[in-house]
Formats: structure tokens, sequence, C-alpha cells
């Protein structure tokens, strides 16, 4: 008979690199969302308190990538458009981003995390390193560029 935590070990050798991924993919979220959670209850009746999940996301994916439309960020976000809407419109109401026409496309706004903010996205520790910003994954720097090359690889294959 198995123990529960020999089960579970096995369970864990046999996960797939895509199950890898998107586990890790998840923990980081689940952190990301702790320190903001963190910080809103730091701050009181303050900023965080009205803020979801989606929202502290939003505001950090678009300053990593300043100008990005917001079908770009819906993509990025993994939500829909209407979500993502009403995201940016909270977010715009708070002056915390703006919408810029683009000069190619006049359809086309790009968004840009406004200097109010700012301060909000170095309490959750966005500035620390824009790569890097969840690197905190406590592998040694030769280690994490030797699994940074490897994702690369399984990257540019699955895009090919």
């Amino acid at each position: 008979m198995t123990t529960a935590p020999a089960a579970a070990a096995e369970v864990i050798e046999q996960r797939s690199l895509v199950a890898q991924i998107k586990l890790v993919s998840k923990l980081l979220r689940k952190r990301f969302d702790e320190r903001a959670r963190a910080v809103a209850l730091s701050e009181g009746a303050g900023w965080g308190e009205a803020l979801t999940q989606a929202q502290w996301r939003a505001l950090a994916t678009i300053y990593l990538n300043a100008g990005c439309t917001q079908k770009e960020l819906a993509e990025r976000l993994e939500i829909g458009a209407v979500a993502t809407g009403q995201t940016i419109d909270r977010l715009e109401r708070l002056q915390w981003i703006t919408r810029s026409s683009d000069p190619g496309d006049r359809r086309v706004n790009r968004l840009h995390v406004t200097d109010t903010a700012l301060p909000i996205l170095e309490r959750l520790g966005v500035f620390a390193d824009r790569e890097h910003y969840f690197a905190d994954v406590g592998l040694p720097p030769e280690k994490l560029a030797q699994l940074t090359a490897l994702l690369d690889e399984v990257i540019e294959n699955l895009s090919a």
C-alpha cells in the first residue's frame, strides 16, 4: 500500500510540461494577489480595498506593456473584451491609467499608467525588475537563466 506522501510525490513526477507551466503561472498569480491584498490591508480604506484581482493584474500588465491596446490587454490577461473594458474604465476613473489615440489608427487607444499609479505599483513590487518582477522563485541566477533559456526554446518551437 502506498502512503499519501509517496503517492503525491508520484503524481508530481508525472506532471506534464504543460501542467507544470500552468501550475507555475497559477502560483505566481497567487503570490502577486497575496502581495496586493497585503498592500490593500495596510492601506486601510484606501485604494486597494476597492480593487479586484483583475484590476491589480491589469494595472501591472499595462505598466509592464506600456502602450498596449485593450485587445492586447485582454489577450494577456486571458479575459473577455467586456470585462477588460470594465476594468479599464475603473482604472481610468481612479486616474491610474490613460487612454491615448494611436497615431496610425484613430479607432485604437493605447493604454498607459499615470504617475498617480506609480506608488501603488511600487507597493505591489512591480518595479523590482521589469523582466523578473515575479522572479523570486528560489532558484540561483544560473539555474533561472537555464530554465528561461529552455522555456524560450519551447516557446519558439510552439510558435513555429
